[in-house]
């Protein structure tokens, strides 16, 4: 293949001068960049797939400029219909070369942020923005001899729709840990086989917070397996995801930001890191605290709910017995008729009431128990960091600093054995030298998904917000409900209902009757 030099000869438009300058840190753009700028042109995957290639022959794992330049010219001549070759863009050597259909510069503005290694300028809404993930439970159960619940994935970003089941998410997860070890994965739901429609749900919901968690990630959501695990829509998912990602080189191998990860973590990092682990360790205390709450306000609401039920029910048979006449009293008559019409109305408001908690109220409960998979996935990232790769590091130079000191035992003895251990004490060198480049790597990572976390602090006071609309919300409807019921009993009532209007605001009850409001 000809040279990026030889190839673009023609003149370079001032558009790709902005783009790369948008895009690119430390004059490169690294290639989960470069298909996230990709992406937006609605090419198929095959010819973005054949762009990045012919753009990066070396798989290095970026672009330089040059590289980056030649990417987006063989994205216009493929956007007018031409194959992906060097002979494209020969029509172009003395005339300026070609402009590729891209998205907004606001856009363009927002993938720019993943250029930047250093800074973390995502908000909570524009983490939202990236996209919008939802998960169906298919009604009935799959397989001949060992039945399994489907789902229905669907992704905003990529326009997909695929059918998945639980194993290809173990398979997905599993892969994703192997590719990003020094990253916030959320843990996946338990397993059972011979699991209650109750059960399933909840795994429904716990599955759909952790897809969510995974495709609003600024590192994973242009990744490519995450990708297609999102759009892959043939069978045998688990088989694909292991053939094609069978050696899944972890992110320290593949980044080119791993050689220069000392560059990239502050002085102090060490110091900061232990800090805010404490920290995010008490917050994760009090969130737990509060889901516990909300899941308790739940259960109470739906025990409620049930207890209306009930009441409803015994005051129907009360109604019912013929045999409670009262001396044929007239009024009690009139009392019986009534309340065998209350289980119907009563039956709605219970429905309704349980309808209300477990949407309303369940929205907020979803949004604190997202923050928690983040708070509790940080806390498991540091576990796998200290088992793993500080481990080794620290293993590695207790092992150099053995040699070192054999060889010096060996000093005045002029022997083969020293030759060879000098040379072993140089490779155990190399050894350390490339661990301590992966832990430096790993406390960059985590010092990226800490400031990931900060970003996420607003689900807080949105959980709250939406605690307080789902009351707001409850309380309307069943104030409509219980008004007809008064309505319905103030017939035979021996006094008047107190229930006259709207229930007040608070803070906004008018003056005591019979007293006068001071000015």
């Amino acid at each position: 293949m000809a040279g990026i030099s030889s190839v673009l000869q023609g003149s370079i438009p001032a558009q790709y001068r902005d783009v790369f300058d948008l895009v690119s840190y430390d004059n490169s753009v690294p290639r989960h960049l470069c298909f996230a700028v990709l992406r937006t042109s609605k090419l198929l995957k095959s010819t973005l797939e054949a762009i990045y290639e012919s753009a990066d022959p070396r798989s290095q794992g970026y672009l330089t400029r040059d590289g980056f330049y030649k990417l987006l010219a063989y994205t216009a001549v493929a956007q007018a219909g031409k194959p992906v070759s060097d002979k494209s863009l020969e029509a172009y050597r003395e005339a300026e070369l070609p402009i590729p259909t891209l998205c907004s510069a606001s856009e363009l503005k927002k993938l720019s942020r993943q250029g930047n290694p250093t800074e973390f300028n995502f908000t909570y809404a524009e983490l939202m923005e990236l996209d919008t993930l939802d998960l169906e439970l298919l009604p009935g159960k799959k397989g001949l001899v060992f039945k399994h619940v489907e789902y229905t994935l669907t992704s905003k970003l990529h326009g997909s729709k695929v059918t998945r089941r639980y194993s290809d998410f173990e398979t997905f997860h599993e892969i994703l840990l192997q590719r990003y070890p020094y990253r916030l994965i959320p843990k996946m739901p338990p397993k059972k086989f011979v699991a209650s429609s109750q059960f399933i749900e909840g795994r429904r919901r716990a599955l759909r917070q952790f897809i969510n968690l995974v495709g609003r990630h600024p590192v994973f959501y242009a990744d490519e397996l995450v990708v297609f695990f999102m759009t892959f829509n043939g069978s045998d998912v688990q088989s694909k995801l292991k053939d094609k990602f069978r050696t899944p080189l972890d992110e320290f191998v593949r980044s080119p930001l791993a050689a220069k990860a000392r560059e990239l973590v502050t002085a102090d990092v060490h110091v900061g890191m232990e800090k805010s682990r404490g920290q995010l360790k008490e917050l994760q205390a009090s969130v737990v605290k509060l889901y516990g709450i909300l899941d308790r306000l739940i259960s109470r609401a739906l025990a409620a709910a049930e207890d209306l039920r009930q009441y409803g029910e015994e005051l129907g048979r009360l109604g019912s017995n013929a045999a409670l006449s009262m001396g044929g009293d007239a009024e009690w008559s009139k009392i019986r008729l009534q309340f065998r019409e209350l289980p119907t109305v009563f039956t709605s408001v219970s429905n309704r009431s349980a309808q209300l908690a477990s949407d309303n109220l369940q929205s907020s409960f979803e949004t604190l128990g997202e923050f928690l998979s983040l708070l509790t996935a940080f806390e498991q990232l540091m576990e796998r960091r200290e088992k793993g790769v500080l481990r080794e590091h620290q293993a590695a130079y207790a092992k150099m600093q053995t040699m070192k000191k054999h060889q010096g035992r060996m000093a005045t003895q002029k022997s083969v054995d020293e030759q060879d251990l000098q040379q072993q004490i140089l490779q155990q060198e190399s050894e350390v030298t490339s661990v301590e480049r992966r832990n430096f790597f790993s406390l960059y990572c985590i010092q990226m998904e800490t400031k990931l976390i900060y970003a996420n602090l607003s689900m807080l006071p949105l959980a709250v917000e939406r605690l307080a609309a789902a009351y707001c919300t409850n309380h309307q409807e069943l104030f409509a409900m219980w008004r007809g019921i008064v309505s319905q009993l103030s017939i035979i009532s021996p006094v008047p209902s107190p229930m006259t209007s709207e229930p007040k605001l608070l803070g906004a009850s008018p003056a005591s009757p019979g007293h006068a409001s001071k000015t």
